[in-house]
């Protein structure tokens, strides 16, 4: 399963930021509102609303403590909907179980990657901070593609890389030298944690690089960008296979 620089994801970084990730534990919400300056509750439900999704077989891949699942059952209920939360971390998974309201919804443990779904089985699929933090871009995008129905929307929320490399500057500024301050001044003994997100940063491709390997399997609905172009949400729809 290749990863990295060359094929995109982390690749040997991968099992550090999982681990940096679990020892957030009850804190990832928390400490994710000071690094999204407020924003990150408004941008996930921004991906929601965009998606259009009403229902039907949704997943969230990249599941961590639940915070994208809350979010979807609390705008469709969750009778009209059910979520499977995949994630590598059985931990997050087990915080996510005491947030997302259980009637209609699951939780699996595992990769992208190998996701242990029948193809075209899920109507729709989220990616909420979590498609940077695979191991391989490539084979996760491979996966998500034989798994979900022809025509089903999939939505990814994340960081980005702008074109632009005035913008890229102070991106890694930001996430290279405040991002970690802010945390610090908050929560004293994770910040070394949150400095994992700056490697995870160099190594993602740049917007136009990304939504080029994404067309091989999906068509770009719709795009937002917020915080100079370094959170984007990014509506793509299945293309028949």
């Amino acid at each position: 399963m290749p990863g990295g620089r060359g094929g995109g994801g982390l690749g040997e970084e991968w099992e550090g930021v999982l681990r940096a990730i679990e020892a957030l534990g009850p804190k990832y919400p928390a400490v994710n509102r000071v690094i999204s300056l407020g924003l990150d509750r408004l941008v996930r439900r921004l991906g929601i609303g965009l998606s259009d999704v009403r229902g039907g077989r949704i997943l969230d891949a990249g599941a961590g403590d639940g915070s994208l699942s809350t979010l979807i059952q609390e705008r469709l209920g969750e009778r009209r909907c059910f979520i499977v939360m995949l994630d590598p971390s059985e931990k997050m998974l087990r915080l996510a179980k005491g947030r997302v309201k259980r009637m209609g919804s699951d939780a699996v443990v595992g990769v992208l990657e190998y996701a242990p779904f029948r193809n075209s089985s899920l109507n729709s699929a989220f990616m909420a901070f979590a498609l940077r933090d695979v191991y391989s871009l490539p084979d996760s995008l491979n996966r998500l593609a034989s798994i979900l129905m022809p025509g089903a929307v999939f939505t990814v929320i994340d960081l980005a890389k702008p074109d632009s490399p005035l913008q890229q500057a102070m991106l890694k500024i930001y996430w290279r030298i405040v991002a970690p301050l802010l945390t610090a001044i908050s929560f004293l003994n994770v910040w070394r944690e949150i400095g994992k997100i700056y490697p995870t940063y160099l190594l993602l491709p740049t917007e136009h690089e990304l939504i080029q390997r994404l067309n091989r399997h999906f068509k770009l609905a719709k795009i937002r960008r917020i915080l100079f172009g370094g959170v984007h949400v990014l509506v793509l729809q299945r293309l028949d296979a």
